[in-house]
C-alpha cells in the first residue's frame, strides 16, 4: 500500500514538470474530455509579474480581472506564509465550473483539492467564475496559499518532493485548513458551523472532529492560533514543521505547549465564546 501511495504522489508531483507549456494558443490543458459548448482550442494570456493567466474564448474580462485580483492578493499570501517562490504562478480561468469539470484538466487523478473547489497542478491554479467577484478571489488566494506551502514544505523539484511526502506525513487539517485561512477570513457562516458542531453533545475533541471536517476544524485552529499568538507564530509553525518533521514539535517550540494542551485550549476558547 505504501509503494502504490507514493507511485500515486509520484504521478501527481509530475504536473510541476510540464503539463501546461506557456505558449499562448499551443497550451494543451483546456482540450475537452467531451466537447459541449465553448471552444478550448484556443487560449490567450496575460503575463504579469507574478502570473501567466490563461483565458479563452469569451473569457477575455474574467481573465483581465483574474490576474488583476491574483497580483492584489500575492503579496498578502506571501506575507503569511514568509515564503518567496521564484517562478511565476500559471493562472488557468474558466468562464464556468462546467467548462472545468468538463476540459482534461478537470481530471480528479491529477488534481490536488484544497478543501473547496479550487484545483492545483504543481505552480498551476485553476479557478472559474460564477458571477460572484469574491468566490473567485476566494479560488485564487486558496490557489495561491497551496503553491506556496507545498513549496515551503515539499520543495520545488521532483527528488525534494518526494522525500518529504515520506517523511513529513500531515494530517488533512494542516493544509486544508491553512489553505482556506488564507483564501478567507473567519466570518459569521463558518463560527455558526463551529458553534453547532461544539455545543453538540457529542462534540468528540478536536482530533476526532477535524478526521470528519479537516477544512473546517483546520481553519479554525490556524483562527486561533493567529489570533492569540499573532500571524507570525503560522510562518513560523510551518517552518518548523517542516525542519523537525513533526507537528507536534513544531507547536512545541513555537507555542510553547504541546499539541493537545494547544487543541484542549481552542476546544475552550470557542465553548466560552459560544
Amino acid at each position: 500500500m505504501r509503494i502504490l501511495a507514493l507511485s500515486a504522489f509520484i504521478y501527481t508531483v509530475a504536473g510541476y514538470f510540464g503539463i501546461l507549456q506557456a505558449q499562448g494558443a499551443q497550451v494543451e490543458f483546456g482540450k475537452n474530455r467531451v466537447q459541449y459548448h465553448h471552444d478550448f482550442d484556443e487560449w490567450s494570456e496575460y503575463e504579469s509579474d507574478h502570473f501567466i493567466t490563461y483565458w479563452y474564448g469569451d473569457g477575455r474580462f474574467i481573465g483581465q480581472a483574474a490576474v488583476q485580483i491574483a497580483e492584489q492578493e500575492y503579496k498578502a499570501v506571501q506575507s503569511l506564509m514568509e515564503h518567496r517562490i521564484n517562478n511565476k504562478l500559471q493562472l488557468v480561468v474558466y468562464i464556468d465550473l462546467t467548462d472545468l469539470k468538463q476540459s482534461n484538466a478537470g481530471s480528479e487523478e491529477a488534481f490536488t483539492n484544497t478543501g473547496g473547489q479550487t484545483k492545483i497542478i504543481g505552480n498551476k491554479i485553476f479557478v472559474y467564475f460564477d458571477g460572484n467577484h469574491a468566490n473567485l478571489r476566494r479560488q485564487i488566494r486558496e490557489g495561491i496559499a497551496s503553491v506556496f506551502l507545498d513549496a515551503m514544505l515539499f520543495g520545488t523539484n521532483l527528488q525534494e518532493i518526494v522525500q518529504n511526502a515520506v517523511l513529513l506525513n500531515l494530517p488533512d487539517w494542516f493544509k486544508q485548513g491553512l489553505v482556506a485561512y488564507a483564501g478567507e477570513r473567519w466570518n459569521p457562516s463558518l463560527d455558526n458551523q463551529l458553534r453547532d458542531a461544539i455545543l453538540n453533545e457529542d462534540f468528540p475533541g478536536f482530533d476526532r472532529f477535524a478526521e470528519a471536517n479537516p477544512t473546517l476544524a483546520g481553519h479554525a485552529l490556524w483562527y486561533y492560533i493567529s489570533d492569540n499568538f499573532g500571524q507570525n507564530a503560522v510562518a513560523n509553525l510551518l517552518y518548523i514543521t517542516r525542519i523537525n518533521r513533526s507537528v507536534v514539535r513544531g507547536f512545541l517550540y513555537v507555542l510553547g505547549n504541546s499539541y493537545k494542551h494547544v487543541v484542549d485550549v481552542w476546544e475552550r476558547y470557542f465553548r466560552q465564546r459560544y
